[in-house]
């Protein structure tokens, strides 16, 4: 169909209009529109795309009469339209799709209510294809991948299946970070503190260590006190709370008391402010050192300046996990490098009084990933049977946990020689659950026959059960989204709604509603919607990989990871704004507020903001600060960490902004690599470049809004001037921590400047921001474009075009809200068909 068309129709207007720039010789943009196959169907739909818009023939062309462009266009989407919909009709729309690394954990989570059961991080990764890890074409499954759901669904079921009748006793335990630090005590890194002054029994670390040698011989009665530290965390310093790891999983309550203060070589007077600790789960390896999991961030807390503040937070911990500490706002020093250690240092410290730990806390007994799991079955003391060997008789989760108290005389596990009734009982609730719809009689009765099996070998009831149950968490009933053709049927459509909103499965309330109105709402206002947040976040922006690159410490000493983690915090706090607000699309290139705490203010040069806590900040007229574009995670993700260049942060707006896929760079071309000593500017290379016809015409879409973006460095600061390594002026510090040395120099200019490719001239951020916000229906369209693609699980059809632009006229006419749209996208024949 395209060939015919080529040949009758479109052949003359783009032998007449298009072939002088797009043939063998001049290629321009890379494309060769003589030698380009009628079967490519995606490259067409890009000449398609250029000629609506207007780019193309470009505007210092002479251009082709309205009505040859509008039958051009009009006969190639016909031809377009009508080679996609032979395509679907043959292998349908969305392929049959597996659950993520993150749908399964948050699925056997929800499942068996385990909060925090860690299973994504052992499983393999996910392929990504338009953008998103969501879609179909992207989700292959292998031999690996069913090895390691095995041992997922293992994992799962050792902590949702209870090991004795009662429920484990309540243990309430203060413990102090200062048995942790003995070792840097002697260092001068550290300090005894005793009713905010400093212990006279401990005397800090001066010339030659403790004042008091004979302090070492009572080194015992130091480890119940208050410790100040002065220390960052680093590759030797990792400091965590001894005598306490969970020994069993669920819930823990925290209360911890922080607070700062300014020590002058021995002398403790009030602090600069509020300074900020930071709190982690770290799972601890069997010889007592941190390790396994990487450590999880539970949160940053205030210490304000000589009154203790203490902080109370509930949280799962799993089996093993223990806490740890940082001093989050301080700079790194190294007084064990110092000649009088403490007694020669002046600089800030906080203060950790203690830490008190309750838990496990359960609401009821068993528990509900139990109950799942066993419903009401009363717990017995199991005898193995003649013949059965004794290991048959424990759970794999007694045996393979070491150091793990046996919870009571023998083992205790479900009741034994439990007809078969009861299994077909527990199963019959369990896989509709599992399987998130009705479940054939037949199925279940596979089930049921795989226990009476297990049995039958002499397992007992429970082994025979967790036989069952680890093979339905490993079927392709359970690992797929399975939706009928057309459209969806009641439980496929809480599927979608559940796995867009929560990346989970639907809860009872959601999978037994006979419509859909008020449910976007209510799981918009749960806290589960804070996974939606951040894993639409991870994919559309990228923000999964914002520690892909360490920046360079010579030039961004005041980086660390606080300031990275408040990055993060801040671009996931302006999503829920915009969507509990519903503001509108314009917010994603230009805002008059920004989510902030005090670190990121401080890199934003914005006054006024105290604390740890974000939350939503006014900004002074003329701050191009709060909106996605000029946020620091999103600007620290599109450098290398090293240095800026427009092209990358050009092809990012172009892309995840402005729903514009920018073309590869040809094989042949390579990259332009910016100068960091200083004698050149990246627009002086970029020119260089750009000089080559290969390379211009895309670079003319590319370069204008990286070009606006250079007044923006590699962490995300404001400059004026590029920083250098080499020649240059001596930098001021600015905002930069006193604490921390100044390496690099000032280097050129920054020139932010550049012109649009329909012509428009901007002089800096604050013009070129004002240009994309005139444009925000393409910035609504881009943002239904992208939800569609996360929500459906496949890329945006040429054929689904009609429906986009459905569900953005009439957000548009509902005022034009992130919310708006979520509801008007969920309402579409687009997200209710398959």
């Amino acid at each position: 169909m395209i060939a015919l068309l080529l040949a009758l129709q479109a052949g003359p207007f783009l032998e007449k209009h298009c072939v002088d720039c797009h043939d063998a010789d001049a290629k321009k943009g890379n494309l060769d529109l003589r030698a380009l196959k009628p079967d490519d169907f995606h490259r067409w739909v890009k000449v398609y795309d250029r000629v609506v818009s207007g780019e193309m023939p470009p505007k210092k062309k002479a251009q082709p009469p309205p009505a040859e462009t509008k039958a051009f266009a009009a006969a190639l989407r016909t031809s377009l339209l009508d080679a996609e919909r032979k395509k679907l009709d043959v292998q349908g729309r969305t392929p049959l799709r597996r659950l993520t690394r993150s749908e399964y954990e948050n699925t056997v989570r929800d499942l068996l209510s385990l909060d925090r059961v860690i299973l994504q991080d052992n499983l393999p990764s996910d392929g990504m294809s338009h953008g998103f890890d969501k879609s179909a074409d992207a989700l292959d499954l292998s031999h690996v991948n069913l090895a390691k759901y095995v041992e997922a669904a293992d994992a799962a079921l050792d902590t949702a299946i209870a090991t004795r009748p009662q429920a484990p006793v309540v243990l309430k335990q203060r413990i102090y970070l200062a048995k942790h630090v003995g070792h840097i005590l002697g260092n001068g890194d550290a300090v005894l503190l005793k009713d905010g002054k400093i212990d006279p029994d401990y005397p800090p670390a001066g010339e030659q260590g403790h004042l008091d040698q004979g302090a070492h011989e009572r080194m015992g009665s130091y480890r119940e006190k208050t410790v100040g530290v002065f220390r960052h965390e680093d590759e030797s310093f990792k400091p965590y709370f001894l005598d306490f790891a969970a020994l069993y999983p669920g819930r823990y309550r925290l209360k911890a008391s922080f607070w700062s203060f300014h020590w002058d070589k021995g002398t403790i007077l009030p602090s600069r402010g509020t300074e900020v600790a930071r709190l982690s789960i770290v799972h601890m390896q069997d010889d007592g050192r941190g390790g396994g999991h990487p450590s999880t961030v539970l949160g940053y807390y205030d210490a304000p300046s000589m009154t203790p503040q203490v902080h109370d937070v509930e949280i799962w911990l799993n089996f093993k996990d223990a806490i740890g500490f940082n001093t989050a706002s301080l700079a790194p020093v190294a007084n064990y490098s110092r000649k009088g250690r403490a007694m020669a240092f002046t600089g800030p410290a906080i203060a950790v009084d203690w830490l008190d730990v309750e838990g496990p806390l359960y609401d009821r007994w068993p528990p509900p990933g139990h109950q799942a799991l066993f419903g009401d079955l009363p717990f017995a003391e199991l005898k193995p049977g003649p013949g059965v060997p004794r290991r048959k008789a424990l759970r794999q989760e007694v045996v393979h946990v070491t150091n793990r108290p046996d919870p009571a005389p023998g083992i205790w596990s479900v009741a034994s020689a439990l007809p078969l009734a009861d299994a077909d009982r527990l199963l019959a609730a369990f896989l509709p659950r599992a399987f998130r719809r009705p479940v054939p009689e037949d199925v279940r009765k596979s089930y049921v026959a795989r226990v009476d099996e297990r049995l039958k070998a002499g397992d007992c009831f429970e082994l025979a059960m967790r036989s069952a149950y680890r093979a339905a968490l490993c079927a392709p009933d359970f690992l797929y989204h399975v939706e009928p053709a057309g459209k969806l049927d009641g439980p496929a459509l809480a599927n979608r709604l559940s796995y867009f909103l929560w990346n989970s499965m639907p809860d009872k309330e959601l999978a037994e509603a006979k419509t859909l109105d008020g449910q976007v709402e209510r799981l918009l206002k749960d806290p589960k919607s804070n996974r939606f947040i951040e894993n639409f976040l991870g994919q559309w922006l990228k923000l999964r990989s914002i520690a892909a690159n360490d920046p360079d410490n010579k030039l961004y000493p005041e980086f660390s990871n606080y300031l990275q983690d408040s990055m993060i915090a801040e671009t996931r706090a302006f999503l829920r704004e915009m969507i509990d607000q519903n503001l509108g699309a314009s917010y994603v290139a230009k805002s008059d507020f920004a989510m902030l705490n005090e670190k990121l203010a401080v890199h934003y040069g914005i006054p006024g903001v105290k604390g740890s806590a974000i939350r939503r900040v006014p900004l002074p007229p003329g701050c191009p600060r709060g909106a996605f574009l000029t946020q620091a995670s999103v600007l620290k993700i599109t450098a290398n960490g090293t240095t800026t260049s427009p092209v990358p942060r050009g092809a990012f707006v172009m892309a995840r902004l402005l729903g514009r896929e920018p073309e590869p760079p040809p094989a042949d071309v390579p990259a332009v690599e910016p100068d960091v000593r200083g004698t050149t500017t990246i627009r002086e290379q970029l020119e260089k470049h750009r000089s080559n016809p290969g390379c211009a015409a895309c670079h003319q879409s590319i370069d204008p809004p990286g070009f606006a973006l250079e007044v923006f460095d590699v962490i995300g600061g404001q400059r004026d001037r590029y920083r250098s390594i080499g020649t240059g002026d001596p930098a001021p510090r600015g905002a930069i921590d006193p604490f921390i040395g100044i390496p690099f120099k000032l280097g050129p200019k920054v020139d932010p400047s550049g012109t649009t490719p329909d012509g428009r001239d901007f002089a800096g951020i604050a013009e070129f921001q004002a240009l994309l916000t005139a444009d925000a229906a393409r910035l609504l369209k881009n943002l239904a474009e992208q939800l569609a693609r996360y929500a459906i699980g496949r890329d945006v059809a040429f054929s689904d075009r009609d429906e986009i632009d459905g569900i953005v006229q009439r957000a548009h006419k509902k005022g034009g809200g992130l919310r708006t749209l979520i509801h008007e996208l969920v309402q579409s024949n687009l997200f209710r068909t398959h």
